[in-house]
């Protein structure tokens, strides 16, 4: 007897190509001197190679370092042999160079750094200067279709490793955009040639577009959803501020955001604080990896100590650490005073308060990043200002910098320290701060953008409540403090 096979089903098939034909269109940021040149003449995936190199390139510490990218990464984004199918012409052609040793042979180190790539130097010079094009692929094409299933693997992986996630992914599938309000903004910025502080360049507004579109696509589901264990990156966290102003709710309400006063510095409130009640003087990364979770009593800490580590958890949290540190950077002096019996000193002194920071605050910040926390083993001389009044000020605190910083492990030896504020900082803002307004509202969509959390309008005050009164049942800070603000 004969079997009789069923023949398979077209719709899986045809469902695929369907998902295929509707991958998103692919913005990608040349330099307009490369586009000029090459449109036409090379494929998408060369494109996006220069795109990636152009991004990282402002990204990065100094403008003319090669970029280290994983081949593993790159595999999905440009296809199987990238090296020899897409990035080897643009070697060959000279608009990519190579890191090499000093013997000619190309520099990676096997499992640990990939191999480092730049654009050339006129190439560089343009993007710096804005000469940049925005190339957007075409809407189902090979790019595009391999950065959708990237995308997908990407979230899959992100909601097996932490499953609360899946609520914020369905949160964000649930808003819509405000395109009138988008393109206010846009007239705006391109009005006055500012954006807030910041000039509005090329570069800017070519962003801004591209915030625009992915935005308004965010019930399809096909954006950027990725979490590294301790930072969750979407289409929504690296939109410009103003644009996520433009978001709405399900029931048409604004979102605003409630930013945490000096997030990743109240969270290293937290390390010292659990270092110093354990009584840990090492292995300090691996200690406070596997205490996240715990919570902690920072004021009684505070009363309970009488030294400068808790002086700075006092200024941290109830004056402006910022302003602080810029008067103790501008009052610093390295010379010595002679006082009238003859006894000379050298201290730093805080200058007038009647002079407050005066310089970009969020420029500010970061710089108080890269000189304080994350740059004790980068640096054998020429040590900044601020470090030096810092140390001066706060030893106890820098002692607890120096001791996680050296020893680390890491290529950077700063991660290890911003993988433990970044982990405690996450587990507040996708599990116990959400959580708490969650409960109060649970008919509502949220979004996090690392230090903040985004809330429709009309509850964003009840939700502050909820915020402050959570920073006081896990850091036991004060309500009153109201370290949550609305943006």
């Amino acid at each position: 007897m004969m079997n009789i096979v069923n023949p398979l089903s077209p719709q899986p098939n045809r469902a695929r190509r369907k998902a295929n034909a509707t991958a998103p269109a692919v913005q990608m940021v040349v330099p307009k001197p490369f586009y000029d040149t090459y449109c036409g003449k090379l494929s998408d995936e060369q494109f996006y190679f220069v795109h990636l190199l152009s991004k990282k390139m402002l990204e990065a510490r100094v403008s003319h370092e090669y970029i280290n990218l994983n081949l593993h990464i790159l595999r999905k984004q440009l296809g199987s042999m990238p090296r020899e199918r897409q990035i080897q012409q643009l070697i060959n052609i000279g608009t990519v160079e190579i890191q090499s040793t000093a013997s000619s042979q190309e520099s990676y180190l096997a499992g640990k750094r990939g191999k480092g790539y730049r654009l050339n130097e006129a190439l560089r010079k343009a993007v710096l200067s804005d000469n940049i094009i925005a190339y957007w692929s075409a809407q189902g094409s090979t790019l595009s279709r391999r950065l959708k299933r990237l995308w997908v693997e990407l979230r899959e992986e992100a909601l097996q490793g932490l499953p609360l996630l899946k609520r914020e992914y369905d949160w964000l599938r649930k808003l819509s955009f405000d395109n009138q309000k988008a393109e206010d903004y846009k007239v705006r910025f391109e009005a006055t040639g500012t954006r807030g502080s910041k000039p509005f360049t090329k570069r800017s507004s070519v962003r801004l577009d591209s915030d625009v579109f992915a935005l308004s696509k965010l019930n399809e589901g096909d954006f950027l959803f990725t979490f590294n264990g301790s930072r969750l990156t979407t289409a929504v966290t690296g939109a410009m501020r103003e644009m996520r102003k433009c978001l709405l709710d399900s029931r048409g309400e604004h979102m605003v955001e409630l930013d945490l006063r000096s997030s990743q510095i109240v969270f290293l409130c937290k390390a010292i604080v659990l270092c110093d009640e354990h009584s840990i003087t090492s292995n300090y990364h691996s200690f406070l990896m596997s205490h996240i979770m715990d919570d902690i009593d920072i004021i009684k800490y505070c009363n309970s100590k009488k030294d400068d580590s808790s002086v700075f958890i006092q200024q941290v949290l109830s004056g402006d650490i910022y302003t602080e540190l810029y008067h103790l950077e501008a009052g610093y002096t390295s010379k010595w005073a002679t006082e009238p019996d003859g006894i000379q000193y050298k201290s730093s002194s805080r200058i007038s308060l009647d002079r407050f920071l005066n310089i970009d605050r969020d420029s500010y910040k970061k710089q108080v990043l890269t000189d304080l926390l994350f740059n004790y083993f980068t640096r054998t001389k020429n040590i900044p200002t601020l470090a030096l009044a810092f140390e001066e000020s706060y030893p106890t605190v820098v002692k607890f910098l120096r001791g996680i910083a050296e020893e680390s492990t890491s290529a950077r030896r700063s991660a290890d320290l911003a993988q433990v504020t970044q982990s405690f900082e996450s587990y507040f803002f996708h599990r116990f701060g959400l959580d708490a307004i969650t409960s109060a509202f649970p008919y509502r969509e949220f979004y996090v953008v690392h230090d903040s959390i985004g809330v429709p309008a009309d509850i964003a005050e009840d939700c502050g409540v909820h915020l402050n009164r959570s920073l006081k049942q896990h850091l036991g800070i004060p309500e009153a403090t109201s370290l949550f603000d609305a943006e």
